[in-house]
């Protein structure tokens, strides 16, 4: 055996029993050194699809991340509808920086994760992702007219649907993130920084102005992990509307994700029920 093979097969095994002594995830965490995992016609144009393997340092730290962030979900729930999360170095698609995406067959989330990322950020696109599986497989189960009240009169979102529908070659997410990457030649996270007068509208953040889908992503990122989304409702109804209906989504799923479990999630000192 080669000794370069050697090293990379031992600290792949490190991260392993890393990742065993601490609490398991309820589904697998993988870290593919390809794009050979992800369907074929994404690997083609127009989609061209590019990935490059997490160096095998970051490999504990991202899944330590992820691990706890699926653990804010019943274990039953994300057994049902999560195959897998996959973890890569980078990820684009139609040559635009992603941070993420999901594949409704396989059931299954992949992140991009980088060295600089702060934990909550990088936790945030894993439910970010996730409700967007969730909601594919469990349309019946949102309501989209009690969601759509809370926007201003007259507000069109850029794509129609529950699932972002798509015209051309690409979805509507991907123009603006591309059009904002190539503006500013960084990643596009402007898109994703909550703005009060967005908030008075019922949204929190650019990007939420995409589709129901992207709205209810961006929702989700912050009612899992953003203690100041409590604030947001009470300062805000169109908010308080929008979680109140993607709370009610997420009791469909699981009766015992009240508000009340929410809010334990992103308290410091949990909160009694009555």
């Amino acid at each position: 055996m080669r000794p370069f093979l050697f090293l990379t097969l031992s600290l792949t095994v490190f991260v392993r029993l890393s990742l065993a002594q601490e609490t398991r995830p309820p589904v697998p965490i993988d870290f593919p050194a390809s794009g050979g995992f992800l369907p074929d016609p994404w690997t083609r144009a127009p989609i061209d699809a590019e990935v490059t393997p997490l160096e095998i340092g970051l490999q504990a730290r991202a899944a330590a991340i992820i691990t706890k962030g699926l653990q804010k979900y019943p274990e039953p729930l994300v057994k049902q509808f999560l195959g897998g999360v996959s973890i890569v170095g980078s990820l684009r698609f139609y040559h635009v920086s992603y941070g993420g995406t999901y594949m409704s067959e396989a059931r299954k989330v992949v992140l991009a994760y980088k060295r600089k990322f702060d934990s909550r950020g990088f936790e945030q696109r894993l439910h970010h992702e996730f409700s967007s599986l969730l909601l594919k497989m469990n349309q019946e189960s949102f309501s989209k007219r009690r969601w759509s009240a809370a926007n201003p009169p007259g507000f069109t979102y850029r794509a129609g649907g529950v699932i972002e529908e798509q015209h051309g070659d690409r979805s509507e997410a991907t123009k603006v993130l591309g059009a904002e990457q190539k503006k500013t030649g960084g990643s596009g996270s402007s898109l994703l920084r909550v703005s009060p007068a967005l908030m008075e509208e019922g949204f929190l953040t650019p990007y939420n102005r995409i589709s129901v889908e992207q709205d209810v992503n961006e929702m989700a990122a912050h009612l899992f992990t953003d203690p100041e989304i409590w604030k947001f409702c009470e300062d805000y109804p169109r908010i308080d509307q929008k979680i109140d209906v993607l709370i009610d989504f997420y009791r469909t799923l699981d009766p015992t994700m009240d508000r009340l479990y929410f809010r334990n999630l992103t308290s410091v000192k949990k909160v009694a029920p009555l």
